[in-house]
């Protein structure tokens, strides 16, 4: 008996909170203006990719730079998170696999997945650096 007493009241209590209320709202739109946010690195005439994925299926399968051939005497250093060089190529000429060339241990091993960071010169005194995602 007394639990019901106490039930009773609280079962009162809740069907004013389940009361279903409608509720209008207003809701105004503005123009919003669209604009592509761009991170690729563009110096000069040279276009730096900022991903590829080099799992062997004919897409972004080695790291490009754009008109990189127009630089003969440029060079490319690849860096993993510790610092340490993973690659090296001078020329380079978009040949970078995601393949270690470098005499250590993992010399000839896939890089893992992961962000690189890089060092460009272009042979005439312009230099670039920046990150590149690598993904198999």
């Amino acid at each position: 008996m007394i639990r019901f007493l106490f039930l009773v009241p609280l079962f009162i209590l809740s069907l004013g909170f389940m009361e279903k209320k409608k509720t209008n709202f207003t809701v105004e739109s503005a123009q919003v203006s669209t604009h592509e946010f761009d991170d690729t690195l563009k110096i000069n005439d040279l276009v730096f990719a900022d991903f590829f994925s080099p799992n062997g299926d004919g897409y972004n399968d080695q790291f490009i730079i754009l008109n990189v051939q127009n630089y003969p005497r440029n060079y490319l250093k690849v860096f993993n998170r510790w610092g340490e060089t993973v690659y090296y190529a001078s020329p380079y000429m978009n040949g970078w696999d995601g393949k270690n060339n470098q005499s250590n241990p993992m010399l000839g091993e896939e890089c893992s997945t992961g962000v690189y960071y890089f060092e460009f010169n272009d042979g005439t005194g312009n230099k670039a650096s920046g990150k590149i995602t690598l993904k198999r």
